[in-house]
């Protein structure tokens, strides 16, 4: 079971190979790399030793370089949800539809197909937003705000009082 010390150091390990990645072509000096990350030279040494053993590195005449080929370390994904809120008008009709998928599981325990149980997992995907990736932390907040409005719109185009006629129906 990993760490959040383990997530920490495996982004310590990334950023590291990411300055030697970027200096790949010509190579480069420990005391470049702690320049840049701005840690102490041992600490470097310590993650070019373990990004070596992983076969990402290799040193040459004291210069790094990054491996060619398949790596063995994948970079870590992430996934942010941001859950819009419910709008004012729909609470009501939303917690009719949660009784009646309620109370439609207990009558009939077997069916799978739950029209008030999928029309409120349609509602709420329509109020959520998943982002997921490896760059999650270099995300452009413009981007961000023009999700966050495509998903209201979805939402405002989701219309739980006439669904929730037609399944009454």
């Amino acid at each position: 079971m990993s760490t959040r010390k383990d997530h920490e150091n495996m982004m310590k390990l990334d950023k590291c190979y990411k300055v030697v990645l970027q200096s790949s072509a010509k190579g480069i000096r420990v005391n470049e790399i702690v320049q840049k990350l701005g840690v102490h030279r041992t600490t470097v040494y310590n993650y070019l030793n373990s990004l070596e053993l992983v076969g990402k590195v290799e040193s040459h005449q004291g210069l790094w370089k990054a491996k060619t080929g398949e790596q063995t370390i994948k970079p870590l994904e992430k996934e942010i949800v941001i859950e819009l809120p419910l709008p004012k008008n729909e609470w009501q009709r939303l917690a009719l539809l949660e009784h009646f998928a309620r109370d439609w599981e207990k009558t009939f325990p077997d069916d799978n197909d739950n029209a008030y149980r999928i029309s409120l997992e349609k509602f709420n995907e329509t109020r959520t937003i998943r982002i997921k990736g490896k760059n999650v932390d270099d995300l452009d907040l413009e981007k961000v705000a023009k999700l966050i409005q495509q998903a209201n719109e979805r939402n405002s185009n989701f219309n739980l009082k006439g669904m929730l006629k037609r399944l009454k129906l």
